[in-house]
């Protein structure tokens, strides 16, 4: 009888540790969910932004402030943003066009995609061709 009490606790023993591995196994899914339509690309000084078009790199930057990528905006992918929606990036003036209603500005995740980054709410009929 001794001997099956051993064995008995050896297998709730593994039993256990099968079920610890299993838990930790149980991490490599993950939860997502859509990008909702509210999420702006940008932020800039609490005003949401959103990408209009990609352009080649001007001939010179003037930086005009610094703007923000919301978390949002990854909200469909894995981990989602390492960020926590703090992930900033310069934006630059576009010529003849104030920053509260158009900037320049990286596409989140590159260093060498430009974008026009349009103030929601703006006519892009009324800006120049870019």
């Amino acid at each position: 009888m001794r001997g099956r009490g051993r064995y008995g606790r050896s297998l709730a023993c593994l039993a256990g540790v099968s079920l610890l591995l299993g838990a930790c196994g149980a991490g490599d899914s993950c939860v997502t969910s859509p990008v909702p339509a509210s999420c702006p690309d940008l932020v800039l000084h609490g005003r949401p932004y959103v990408a209009w078009h990609r352009v080649p790199r001007p001939a010179a930057l003037q930086e005009v402030g610094d703007a923000t990528y919301p978390a949002c905006n990854l909200s469909d992918q894995c981990g989602g943003d390492p960020f926590q929606g703090y992930a900033s990036t310069d934006v630059w003036k576009i010529d003849g066009v104030g920053r509260g209603r158009a900037v320049l500005g990286y596409l989140e995740n590159t260093t060498d995609t430009y974008v026009v980054y349009v103030r929601r709410g703006v006519d892009t009929s009324t800006l120049p061709q870019l």
